[in-house]
């Protein structure tokens, strides 16, 4: 495997502050590109790991900064289609891939769902959706992938995931007791379910690496 390299993409934004996004290189032809939440970017520690869990399986990565991150402003649901296209347009800076992995969490599952819904890149494209918001579910029927959910998600219920239980092409699995962020009671306990969830994403690595 090659040395990794960081490199930062540099973008302007909608919301008038350039954007950096980094992309790890280790000479793959699998790219893993990490969609944040609307407050979780992906420094913190659902997104971080996937990240170096991402690199451990030799893939290159590419960890999406959204504009309005950078300008240090709240997101508009009506910006939302905005926000989408600046990811895509990053994506196309990236192109020449044969493999896309996309970890979308909360409000980036909404984008890497539509993104995957609609490539047409020649690239095989399968998801990982950390806490999904119900508006992805449509998306998860197209696209399948793994879906994990927290059981006291406020954002993502029961009847949200009714529809994708008989799919054959979507893994569901529930974290009781979990909130939005798949964190529980105590710190110890949340570091458990960490590694639970650690643990999935190794397993959506094996099989859509198939390895």
């Amino acid at each position: 495997m090659a040395d990794k390299v960081m490199k930062y993409i540099t973008m302007p934004s909608h919301w008038g502050r350039e954007v950096r996004h980094k992309h790890y290189l280790q000479g793959s032809d699998t790219l893993v590109v990490v969609f944040p939440g609307r407050n979780y970017p992906a420094e913190l520690p659902l997104l971080h790991y996937a990240g170096k869990n991402a690199l451990e399986h030799g893939c290159d990565l590419l960890l999406l900064e959204y504009g309005y991150y950078s300008a240090r402003t709240e997101l508009k649901r009506e910006d939302m289609g905005i926000l989408e296209e600046e990811c895509a347009q990053a994506l196309a800076l990236v192109a020449g891939y044969k493999r896309l992995l996309f970890i979308g969490k909360s409000t980036g599952t909404v984008i890497a769902g539509r993104l995957a819904a609609t490539a047409d890149s020649p690239a095989k494209v399968d998801c990982l959706y950390l806490t999904p918001l119900r508006e992805a579910v449509p998306y998860i029927k197209r696209s399948g992938g793994i879906v994990i959910y927290g059981g006291s998600d406020p954002l993502f219920s029961e009847e949200d995931t009714a529809g994708l239980g008989g799919l054959t092409n979507v893994s569901l699995y529930k974290i009781d007791e979990a909130n939005h962020s798949l964190e529980v009671g105590s710190v110890n306990e949340s570091l458990a379910v960490l590694i639970v969830v650690n643990n999935l994403v190794h397993e959506f690595f094996r099989r859509a690496l198939g390895s």
